[in-house]
């Protein structure tokens, strides 16, 4: 399937590692022009090379998402270098784990600041832009504990099911004017983070750590874990012309691994 996503001007927040690099490289794979955002100067200009290097353009902006100017200044670059805006992916995300009891006020905050707010943010800087095209696109990553309650995981499912509840609001309000707004729902994912979190689990455990692979293997009917290029090809077909009249959906790529039914 033709995407028709050649010299679309796209945007990654958290494009340098892990989900959103393969998402970047998957759109300037499809011919778009990729800009990504983060704070990791080395990682973004490795990231930008490897967009280019596929022929289209690719633009790096190093900004603190955590701030209403590092979220605008991260659309506007983009919109200033490519000539506006047609997708916005949300991606860019924090890491903190926890319980009420264990977690103190900010680190809880951070979450619901470094992504859920962050996504608002960055959404309401694009829209004038989509406006300008006539449409427009925004995609937001966030992981399925938004629907399962895991251990450790409240700061991620209090900042991803708020994020879910203000896509479907947001939706609502921009539908008219031919802009989507969209999640995706990763779970647990191999990502440059993995190795680490192998071999934590193996420690904790006392086990080798092809057995504590297979410890996480063992949550996904698809019999393997998801790797970031399994959530990329959604992403594009929600930018795409194709998902037209798919908006304020929630949808899981997720190995089959979050319990329940959800429709």
């Amino acid at each position: 399937m033709d995407m028709e996503l050649k010299n679309k001007s796209v945007v990654v927040t958290g494009g340098n590692r892990g989900i959103g690099r393969a998402i970047a490289l998957a759109f300037a794979g499809e011919g778009a022009n990729v800009a990504i955002v983060g704070r990791d100067t080395d990682a973004l200009a490795a990231v930008k090379g490897e967009i280019e290097a596929t022929g289209v353009k690719g633009l790096a902006i190093a900004a603190d998402l955590f701030t209403a100017e590092g979220c605008s200044r991260a659309v506007e670059e983009t919109a200033a270098a490519f000539g506006g805006l047609d997708v916005l992916v949300n991606n860019a995300s924090t890491s903190v784990s926890g319980g009420l009891e264990t977690l103190t006020d900010e680190q809880l905050m951070e979450r619901l600041t470094g992504k859920t707010l962050a996504y608002m943010r960055c959404s309401r800087a694009a829209l004038s832009w989509f406006r300008k095209a006539g449409g427009g696109r925004i995609i937001c990553i966030g992981g399925s504990a938004a629907r399962a309650a895991g251990k450790a995981s409240l700061p991620s499912g209090l900042g991803n099911s708020a994020m879910t509840n203000f896509v479907k609001h947001l939706s609502n309000d921009v539908g008219p004017e031919n802009i989507t707004v969209n999640v995706v729902h990763p779970p647990f994912t191999k990502t440059d983070r993995y190795p680490a979190r192998l071999e934590a689990r193996a420690k904790e455990r006392g086990i080798s750590l092809a057995e504590a692979e297979a410890t996480f293997t063992a949550n996904f009917p698809i019999g393997r874990i998801v790797e970031p290029s399994d959530i990329a090809p959604m992403v594009l077909f929600l930018a795409s012309p194709h998902a037209a009249a798919v908006t304020g959906q929630a949808i899981g790529v997720d190995g089959g691994s979050t319990p329940g039914v959800f429709y």
